[in-house]
Parts: structure tokens; C-alpha cells; sequence
């Protein structure tokens, strides 16, 4: 297999009692604008251990990968783009956001949706598919395969 230069994304899907959590962006094209806590992984991570970064950076909750909602995919300038959207239960349930990156923060019904002025259409319906609990199991071989080697299925 070759390697090829990707933007590579990841969301934490955060749900309790039949809410998500959702934060609004503080900065930049997104500015003003709602989704999930997310970010971009950095060079030799892996993305369920940024997601859980992304999750203590942006809103200062420790968090546990439980499977993996959504896949999205494009093609941007000719960079392949994937967003991982994960099933993320979490440990603490107070909230410290980071103002510089994110302005706000709530639980949301699905009944609250249209409400939302939403990062994207796509972000939406990555969070419909949380709260409808479409989640695909993460299984973690790191200890067999000895490196990180975790599956969803």
C-alpha cells in the first residue's frame, strides 16, 4: 500500500439521555456555526486518540471511544478529505469550554435540529445517526498486533 497525503478529520459524538452534545465554533470559517467537537489529527497520531484530545481541548472532558458513527469522504484541491464521526462516551459530565475555540456549548433533541444553524447538512446528519445509535463497535487488537490496530465492525 502507498501512502497519500490526506486531510484527515474526527468528531466526538456525545450522547446522554437522548441528547448530543453540540459546541458552536468561536473562530474561523465556522465561526458562529454548530457541530460536534472536532478537529484535524496531527502527523503520527491516531484518530481515536485525537478525537479524545479534541475532546478534552475544546470542551475539558475526558472521553472513551465506543464505536464509530459516521465515515465522510471528498475530494478538496485533489487532497482526499476523511472525517471520522466516534461514538464517544464520556467520564465527567462538567463542561469547560475553550473560548478560543469554541463559544458555546448544549444538549440537543433531535426536535432541536432545526433550531441549529449547523456547520454543514452532513454534520447534521452525522448527529441523527448518534442519537438514532447507529454505532459500529470498536474492537482493539494494539496488544495482539502489538501497535496501535483497532477494528469496527
Amino acid at each position: 500500500m502507498r501512502s497519500v497525503d490526506t486531510d484527515l478529520g474526527v468528531a466526538a459524538c456525545v450522547v446522554n439521555e437522548n441528547k448530543i452534545l453540540l459546541v458552536k465554533e468561536s473562530r474561523g470559517s465556522s465561526e458562529g456555526l454548530w457541530g460536534m467537537p472536532k478537529g484535524a489529527v496531527d502527523q503520527g497520531e491516531a484518530p481515536t486518540r485525537a478525537v479524545i484530545r479534541e475532546l478534552k481541548e475544546e470542551c475539558g472532558i475526558y472521553g472513551d471511544v465506543v464505536g464509530l458513527i459516521a465515515i465522510r469522504e471528498r475530494i478538496n484541491r485533489d487532497i482526499p478529505g476523511i472525517f471520522l464521526a466516534y461514538s464517544v462516551t464520556i467520564q465527567d459530565e462538567e463542561i469547560k469550554i475553550d473560548p478560543t475555540e469554541i463559544s458555546d456549548y448544549g444538549w440537543f433533541k433531535i426536535s432541536d435540529f432545526g433550531n441549529i444553524d449547523w456547520i454543514s447538512r452532513a454534520m447534521r446528519d452525522i448527529a441523527e445517526s448518534a442519537l438514532d445509535g447507529n454505532i459500529l463497535r470498536s474492537k482493539d487488537y494494539s496488544n495482539e498486533r502489538k501497535g496501535h490496530y483497532i477494528v469496527f465492525s
